[in-house]
């Protein structure tokens, strides 16, 4: 792996109203990954895999993620990226993938926010719900790196606002 990226599940259904493993996403997190999509594809990056935890609303990111960006990368569901992954039990999981150069991790906090620290040096990192991250690793061995960029929802409709003011007053 040369990059990796971190993605956090986007809003979805309270824990109240199902069980955690079936919380599906809201109209709200669908439209906000179905534009974390659009704004990935500005940036001109590429992803080679997907790796989503197998519960159903970090299913649903990927699936409307990858179906808003160009080229769709393969997907897999992985139970390494589960509710309560420790780092370790994410870097282990990553190793059958160590020959994928560009890969997305999607997930649940605190998990990824707790891998991200790692792999970066930093503590007490956050992830909105629908952030996403990119790690250029300087080690694949050890899997450290430095945070390249972060992009929250809030700046991406700020971009959107941005960019439609521009084309009215053009």
């Amino acid at each position: 792996m040369h990059e990796i990226f971190i993605l956090r599940h986007g809003h979805a259904e309270d824990t109240s109203q199902k069980g955690d493993f079936y919380r599906k996403l809201i109209k709200e997190g669908k439209e906000k990954v179905k534009k974390l999509g659009l704004f990935f594809n500005n940036l001109n990056e590429e992803l080679n895999l997907v790796l989503t935890s197998p519960l159903i609303r970090a299913k649903e990111t990927a699936e409307i993620f990858i179906n808003n960006i160009q080229p769709k990368p393969n997907l897999k569901t992985v139970d390494f990226l589960s509710c309560g992954a420790s780092s370790t039990e994410i870097v282990r999981g990553l190793l059958p993938f160590s020959q994928v150069n560009k890969i997305l991790l999607i997930g649940h906090a605190p998990d990824l926010e707790n891998f991200l620290g790692r792999l970066i040096g930093a503590k007490n990192i956050k992830l909105k719900k629908g952030a996403l991250a990119k790690v250029i690793l300087n080690n694949g061995i050890e899997l450290s790196g430095e945070l390249e960029w972060l992009i929250i929802p809030k700046l991406i409709n700020a971009t959107l606002k941005i960019n439609l003011e521009k084309r009215r007053n053009s």
